[in-house]
């Protein structure tokens, strides 16, 4: 009985309930950063949407134009107007443009030039495509020649400018077609869009997004924004480990400007590549990602010589006479594969 009665008493007894142990200081700590972190992250995520959707915004077909040709000069065969333009609202866009002698239309190519170039550029190198029958129209780029800042910028600043310059190129490559088409003299069904180094990174984007330029030239570009600013033979060979960060942080900064995001957009308009073998700016293997992506019809053409050494004056009449060939061939409906 009295083993009964010791059953019955365990099995009625109540049974204590803990009381949870309450947080430590250190746990509550480590929430906090993981609460902070996941803030961070967020934040990073929505900002990136927010500047990939915005990094080439600004164009407006139904904007005007402002345009006026503030010089002319005659030469034989050869006239070269000095123009300005609206681009985006209030922002005035100076170009030149050399154009054969005569009425027109004639074919036209828009120069967007290289990152240490300007506009006068084109003075250099317009006498062997006005000979050949086309003109030539180069926008200055905002940062550059006559809209350079008059006070040079650092840090965050130089790269925010750099941003608004990639952004304004290639709303302004838009732009300019909404100029061409307005001339008589220009015949605006047969446009080609010219990029040289950056201007043929940025040329993909503006290819893409504009589909009333007939063909393009992509000379000294490559894809893979990362791949051209951290492996380059320059900051690989020379560039401090601090330097080698800041190139991958611009990268991520400017990855909106990515050429492979949009270069196979261009097909079916025909595309040239021309390319250096001994490229100390371009690594190789972007340049053959960049090729490879693009849709046909395409063509690639290499050169002997560096991003800019080994550039001989015979050597850069080649690459234009090659230029014009493909051109040429295109009109006819002879593209090379």
């Amino acid at each position: 009985m009295n083993q009964e009665f010791a059953v019955a008493n365990l099995t009625s007894a109540p049974v204590s309930e803990s009381s949870p142990t309450p947080p430590t200081k250190r746990h509550r700590v480590l929430r906090g950063f993981i609460y902070v972190l996941a803030g961070i992250v967020l934040g990073i995520t929505l900002f990136r949407v927010w500047w990939n959707a915005n990094f080439f915004s600004g164009y407006d077909p139904k904007l005007a134009l402002l345009a006026e040709v503030v010089e002319k000069q005659n030469k034989p065969g050869h006239v070269r107007e000095k123009v300005v333009f609206q681009g985006k609202k209030g922002m005035k866009v100076p170009a030149l443009l050399h154009m054969p002698e005569g009425e027109g239309p004639f074919p036209c190519l828009v120069l967007l030039y290289g990152i240490g170039q300007d506009m006068d550029f084109a003075d250099e190198i317009a006498e062997a495509y006005v000979q050949a029958g086309y003109a030539l129209f180069c926008p200055e780029q905002l940062g550059r020649g006559e809209r350079k800042n008059e006070v040079p910028r650092e840090g965050l600043k130089a790269l925010t400018s750099f941003k608004d310059r990639l952004s304004s190129t290639v709303v302004e490559a838009r732009r300019a077609v909404d100029y061409l088409s307005s001339r008589a003299d220009i015949d605006s069904s047969n446009l080609t869009l010219w990029g040289v180094s950056l201007g043929a990174i940025l040329g993909s984007s503006a290819l893409a997004m504009e589909p009333r330029y007939r063909q393009g030239l992509l000379m000294w570009g490559g894809g893979d924004v990362t791949g051209m600013m951290t492996r380059n033979r320059l900051v690989r060979d020379n560039a401090s480990r601090g330097q080698r960060f800041l190139a991958f942080l611009g990268a991520w900064f400017l990855a909106p400007a990515e050429p492979l995001l949009r270069i196979d957009q261009i097909a079916p308009r025909p595309l040239l590549f021309q390319n250096a073998l001994q490229d100390e700016i371009i690594p190789r293997a972007c340049t053959e990602a960049y090729y490879s992506k693009a849709g046909e019809p395409k063509e690639i053409l290499w050169y002997d010589c560096g991003h800019e050494k080994g550039l001989s004056l015979e050597l850069i009449q080649k690459i234009i006479q090659d230029q014009i060939a493909w051109l040429k061939r295109v009109g006819e409906g002879k593209q090379a594969t």
